[in-house]
């Protein structure tokens, strides 16, 4: 069952949000900078490590694959995420 209208989601939620959808996401990155994706799909989860590649998704651009760790994901669909 996915959330449609909630304040906040448990980062395990998230991840099944990831695995079943295209999703919009917000996180931060290394450097400490915000970053938006507005369509991207997971590819793949790396449980060890907490790390998921996911492909984003453009309307103007060929697609591009990024790795980002699940715990600088603050926001999933508009919904904030909390670990």
């Amino acid at each position: 069952m996915i959330p449609t209208h909630m304040d906040a989601i448990h980062i395990s939620t998230a991840r099944r949000i990831m695995e079943e959808n295209e999703f919009s996401v917000s996180f931060l990155t290394a450097a400490g900078e915000i970053r938006h994706i507005d369509r991207a799909v997971s590819l793949r989860y790396d449980y060890l490590t907490g790390t998921r590649n996911i492909k984003c998704l453009f309307d103007d651009r060929p697609p591009n694959i990024r790795r980002i760790r699940d715990v600088f994901i603050y926001e999933i669909n508009d919904i904030e995420v909390y670990i």
